[in-house]
């Protein structure tokens, strides 16, 4: 039986991570999970509320995260891993953010990315995107790459964006979105081409 194919894209606000991974859904034939689907699936289930912060990619109460935790809460916030890789294991897909790379270390038919790029170039994505100036373009991405990194440290214990913690790291504002695809999609081919990997 094949391993359904996984690809998680953890990346930098403005850096195209999302984009890139709608490619490779496109292109590969497999699901695409975001922000939006996640949490539109986990709203139909029972539990919603209590997992609720992780589906909204929010860190952890700062005053829960100050005490030490009890199993129950360690419990808690290991179920939503639990439940994406079981939404993941039939077909597989592309998962953005979510710690995609904790959720699926080691599996066999993984891959697991960060996409960054230069602030200028993530700055003048943003500001054009949501149509701000390029002063509060710069202050939302250091928002958002600080409440992602925060998310990623209390889930996995982790530092979010560190090298060691993906198998591939890309440059957007070099590669550009199409071209980050593309080196994804090689790098895809070489791995199959390579035995024993």
């Amino acid at each position: 039986m094949n391993t359904p194919m996984i690809i998680t894209v953890g990346r930098e606000y403005g850096s195209s991570g999302r984009e890139i991974g709608k490619i490779l859904s496109k292109k590969l034939n497999i699901p695409f999970y975001d922000k939006k689907k996640l949490l539109s699936i986990a709203k139909q289930t029972p539990d919603y509320e209590e997992v609720r912060e992780f589906y909204e990619e929010k860190p952890v109460n700062s005053f829960l995260a100050a005490i030490e935790e009890n199993e129950e809460e360690k419990a808690i916030a290991r179920k939503p891993f639990r439940r994406i890789r079981s939404l993941m294991s039939e077909e597989g897909g592309v998962l953005i953010g979510r710690c995609g790379n904790c959720i699926f270390r080691n599996y066999e038919n993984a891959l697991t990315v960060f996409v960054h790029g230069s602030k200028k170039i993530r700055v003048q994505k943003i500001a054009q995107i949501e149509q701000i100036s390029l002063r509060e373009a710069k202050r939302r991405m250091e928002e958002v790459d600080e409440d992602r990194s925060v998310f990623h440290s209390n889930y996995t214990g982790e530092t979010w964006g560190a090298a060691d913690g993906y198998e591939l790291c890309l440059d957007s504002g070099i590669l550009g979105i199409e071209g980050c695809a593309d080196m994804i999609l090689k790098y895809l081919q070489w791995k199959k081409e390579m035995p024993g990997l």
